[in-house]
């Protein structure tokens, strides 16, 4: 099977911005993807080009955001998108535009450098999670804090599971059927065991073959002949493309052990040959969210420490930090921009447009009898420190 994918150079000018409102036509998608891929700074940058998004584009400077829109609560996904000293017009614009159609605004996933910005235009902010951060440049997968990591490699090498990438322009079109068949199925299977009913969506990119452009596809597959697909790894650039979004993985039900940890550390070394800086395991909500901040809404960051401590059962945050520490990340805030402030109404638009409490009863119910069963195991995961130390 052919293997490979060669990175898109980003496009090398941007033209001048449309005016808000207007259609969004096939020369405004590629100059959106190419803003996500020069300028997102966060795991989520890149689902600004996702079909389900409205984009505002700033007048005076290159720059847009992308969003959803519920009534009159705007849910900003992937940041600003535009160069740093473009970043004050774009915000200015969007918050005149907001201002005169008494709008809400809600950004996701900023990063510390856009605080002053938003903050300076009136926002409330509130942290409400990390973000996992591989740094690539020194990451040498050697000593004792790799051990785990290694040893999830080693077993997956005796059992004869390789690592290859899918680039379905490099492969025939029976190739890319057979394989592209082969990962619905695998998302399907484990979709049919989540508590919800479909994927989480707006912070969660779509499983799309259909339209891959930048991304990356790996999967780890059987060498035994047969080459069944144990599990897949799809990543999403940003930042120019010196940093990769590990943003979907999936295996099967009955994957061979240490399929997903294997698959990324093989990529992350791939990656670390093309010398990319750094990997993103997305994030971590509510991570360290408890001490306050200046003017920060009690009611989000409350959410997040009761949603981490009391309902692992929908979304698995414990589990997810303790894998993602496999890795030894550093973990980097990411925080929440409201504007004027969070209300009831906000948060509860934000959560019917991520979907996540749009559940199977059966499943919620086995998924909190299994918690319940595995609760002494459970104690053994790794708990965050305080400091940030990790």
């Amino acid at each position: 099977m052919a293997t490979g994918i060669s990175i898109l150079n980003p496009l090398q000018t941007i033209s001048a911005p449309r005016t808000f409102g207007r259609p969004l036509l096939a020369d405004d998608k590629s100059r959106l993807e190419a803003l996500a891929f020069r300028y997102g700074a966060s795991y989520d940058s890149y689902l600004a080009a996702e079909p389900d998004r409205q984009v505002f584009w700033a007048r005076e400077v290159p720059g847009a955001v992308a969003y959803v829109r519920d009534r009159r609560y705007v849910h900003i996904a992937g940041g600003l998108l535009a160069p740093t000293a473009a970043k004050p017009q774009l915000l200015a614009e969007i918050v005149c535009w907001a201002d005169r159609e008494r709008l809400v605004l809600s950004f996701y996933n900023l990063t510390d450098d856009d605080l002053p910005l938003v903050r300076d235009a009136g926002f409330q902010v509130t942290k409400w999670g990390e973000e996992a951060l591989v740094d690539l440049t020194a990451c040498t997968w050697l000593g004792k804090p790799y051990e785990w990591l290694r040893r999830q490699t080693s077993f997956c090498r005796r059992h004869r599971i390789v690592v290859r990438e899918c680039n379905p322009a490099r492969m025939s079109a029976a190739e890319w059927d057979r394989v592209a068949a082969e990962l619905v199925e695998i998302s399907q299977a484990l979709l049919g065991h989540k508590p919800q009913r479909d994927e989480i969506r707006f912070l969660e990119g779509r499983f799309d073959l259909a339209d891959i452009s930048r991304r990356r596809l790996f999967v780890a597959a059987s060498d035994d002949g047969a080459g069944r697909i144990e599990g897949f790894l799809m990543c999403n650039p940003c930042l120019d493309g010196t940093r990769w979004s590990f943003e979907t993985y999936r295996r099967r039900p009955d994957a061979i052990r240490g399929t997903m940890p294997y698959l990324m550390h093989q990529v992350m070394q791939r990656l670390q040959t093309e010398e990319v800086e750094s990997v993103s395991l997305c994030l971590v909500p509510g991570l360290r969210c408890e001490t306050p901040l200046p003017g920060d809404s009690p009611l989000a960051r409350w959410s997040m420490v009761l949603a981490t401590r009391y309902f692992s059962f929908i979304h698995d945050t414990r589990g997810m930090y303790h894998y993602k520490s496999r890795f030894r990340p550093r973990f980097a805030s990411r925080y929440l921009a409201v504007r004027p402030r969070l209300s009831f109404g906000s948060a509860w638009s934000f959560v019917g447009v991520l979907g996540v409490l749009d559940l199977r009863l059966g499943n919620l119910v086995r998924q909190a009898a299994q918690r319940l069963r595995s609760a002494a195991s459970r104690r053994t995961l790794s708990t965050p420190e305080p400091d940030g130390r990790d």
